[in-house]
Parts: C-alpha cells; sequence; structure tokens
C-alpha cells in the first residue's frame, strides 16, 4: 500500500521519459567526439594512397569547406573535432577517380560517424 503510487499512469509515462532520456544522454557523452573515419579504395577494390577527401557542412544555401586530409597506406582518413550536424564527404585522387560529395545526416552534434563501408572511387572516363 505504501509504494502503490508507483503503479499511478503518470508515474509510468513520465517516469519512462526521465529513463529514456537518461540513456540518450549517456549515449550522446560516450559519441560526441567529432571524429570521422574511414577507408577508400579505388574502383578494383584496392586501398587508395594519398587521395584527398574534404569534409564539408552544408548551410543555407552552400556547401562549405570544413576540413582537407589524405588518406593513408592503408587508404584510412580521418577528421577530429568537427561540431556538425549534416556533413558531406567527397574524394578525389587523380588518375583513380572520385566519390560524392555524399551527404550523412546525424543525429546530434558532433557525432561520431565510422564509416563501415569504405568509400570507393568511380573510375574517371578517358
Amino acid at each position: 500500500m505504501k509504494w502503490s503510487w508507483l503503479n499511478n499512469r503518470f508515474v509510468i509515462t513520465f517516469g519512462t521519459i526521465g529513463i529514456l532520456v537518461v540513456i540518450w544522454n549517456i549515449y550522446i557523452g560516450f559519441h560526441d567526439h567529432g571524429l570521422v573515419e574511414g577507408q577508400v579504395v579505388g574502383p578494383n577494390g584496392e586501398p587508395v594512397v594519398n587521395a584527398t577527401v574534404t569534409l564539408s557542412e552544408w548551410t543555407l544555401l552552400v556547401a562549405q569547406e570544413r576540413g582537407k586530409t589524405t588518406t593513408d597506406a592503408d587508404g584510412r582518413f580521418k577528421f577530429t573535432g568537427h561540431r556538425m550536424h549534416r556533413l558531406y564527404l567527397k574524394v578525389e585522387k587523380d588518375g583513380v577517380g572520385h566519390f560524392g560529395p555524399r551527404q550523412y545526416p546525424l543525429y546530434f552534434q558532433g557525432e561520431d560517424l565510422i564509416l563501415k563501408e569504405p568509400l570507393q572511387l568511380t573510375a574517371q572516363a578517358s
């Protein structure tokens, strides 16, 4: 009888919402480092060395470049410290091909984006 107020529909509803908010904020706390990383492969599926990867943010009217990097010996790239909600990645390598730009919408500002699939360059026309 003492704890019967816990069975009230308002306590259950708002208690569940409160628990979900706490869980969501914990998730954000572990995934908001502003990290973007992935791998670039060529049309043949092999890693591409020294490809230029451009990170852009879509503003009100245009995409603004926020960073550039090149891929390492394994075709990997990394950006740190972004604070965007929606970002674009574009990759170019002379003589090999290009990729994108492709949009990656995020759930919250600065969300980590670790690409599971490599960015595959499309062969350039001769």
